[in-house]
């Protein structure tokens, strides 16, 4: 599990260090680097997995797409200044440091000689990562198959978690302790099912592969009044199942050890069901996999703020990390208001999820 990440002359990061903990949530107003945060991490993976050659790295791979040397080189940097990131995971420091290549879309590895010597979760087959922009409602959906993306096998966008649940429909889930309350059986599909219901109508899933288009499709049916609904398209019933339906695929496949990445997990759900879901993600980080979660929602802040006053993860489990710049400077910094055991913080930063109070003040 990684405890921390070092980031030197990364993007909007002059020099900072980072403390991870199982469920640990990015936050802060837009452009202050939250999501350069999460590719530091992202991309010290592709560096190590996806790279042609030991000494490069390609700064335009299958997890993220950076563009050129010089767009990701601290700005205030000088050009033969090196990126700095380090990972301690379970105890363990490794670090890559990269030569800026103006212009270039590659960078060099200077001390990485042998990829075997990387080791760690997030180095592991266990990573799941959903970007911002996940794919929406289809009448199908692509096999993974044929692409055989190992580097995050359900999608940056989602777009093979329908071929993955048809894969391991009928097998148990790797973690019991996700099992959901009201369904005694431990297979992926009727779990999945399960928790998806909790964010709106009783769900069912149905699942149709067609290897000769490496397709795959997918229909939804309710349970009303005891009875099963029709099939509907996922077109014909919002955006919000097909949007969540990956993040709960990967939270029941993970096993302990592993990482699930997620950004804006709350896209397209109701308040209730955000706070659902942040519950669900602390009962996740709290059975053995690290969660790493960049959100706007004040909602699924509060379901992790219940989950600890009920006890699902502990305070010490968490943590809250608010990027900001102070006083306008280029560089980003962050603080992190602490929980204690009754879900409440030790601080409210200006900007850290207080629209809804300020609001509330003017109106009254």
């Amino acid at each position: 599990m990684i405890d921390s990440i070092s980031i030197k002359n990364f993007k909007c990061f002059e020099n900072e260090f980072v403390p991870i903990k199982p469920l640990t949530i990015l936050s802060g107003i837009n452009g202050m680097g939250k999501s350069s945060f999460m590719q530091s991490l992202l991309f010290f993976r592709q560096s190590v997995l996806e790279s042609s050659e030991d000494v490069r790295a390609r700064l335009n791979g299958g997890l993220v797409t950076l563009g050129y040397s010089d767009d990701i080189l601290y700005e205030n940097s000088k050009d033969d200044e090196v990126i700095d990131l380090e990972i301690t995971d379970g105890g363990c420091t490794q670090k890559i440091s990269f030569e800026h290549l103006k212009g270039e879309q590659v960078l060099i590895c200077k001390n990485k000689s042998d990829r075997k010597l990387y080791s760690g979760s997030l180095f592991g087959d266990d990573f799941f990562y959903l970007k911002a922009e996940r794919i929406g409602p289809r009448t199908s959906f692509e096999s993974n198959d044929v692409i055989g993306n190992c580097i995050n096998v359900i999608g940056n966008a989602g777009e093979y978690c329908t071929w993955l649940l048809a894969k391991n429909e009928r097998k148990p889930i790797n973690i019991k302790t996700l099992m959901h309350p009201s369904e005694p059986i431990d297979e992926l599909r009727n779990q999945v099912e399960a928790w998806l219901s909790e964010i709106g109508q009783t769900a069912r899933i149905h699942l149709d592969e067609h290897p000769s288009m490496d397709r795959v499709s997918m229909q939804f049916s309710f349970i009303r009044d005891g009875m099963p609904s029709s099939n509907y398209r996922p077109t014909n019933v919002g955006f919000g199942l097909t949007y969540t339906l990956p993040i709960f695929v990967a939270a029941l496949l993970s096993k302990p050890g592993g990482i699930l990445c997620i950004e804006n997990p709350e896209a397209h759900l109701h308040p209730k069901a955000q706070s659902v879901l942040g519950r669900f993600l602390a009962l996740v980080a709290n059975s053995g996999v690290q969660v790493i979660v960049e959100t706007h929602s004040d909602h699924l802040l509060n379901g992790i703020r219940i989950a600890v006053k009920q006890n699902v993860i502990a305070p010490s489990n968490t943590a809250l990390h608010f990027f900001q710049r102070k006083n306008g400077a280029q560089s980003t910094t962050f603080v992190t208001p602490k929980l204690d055991s009754s879900g409440r913080l030790d601080q409210w930063p200006e900007g850290f999820f207080d629209e809804w109070e300020n609001g509330l003040v003017e109106l009254l």
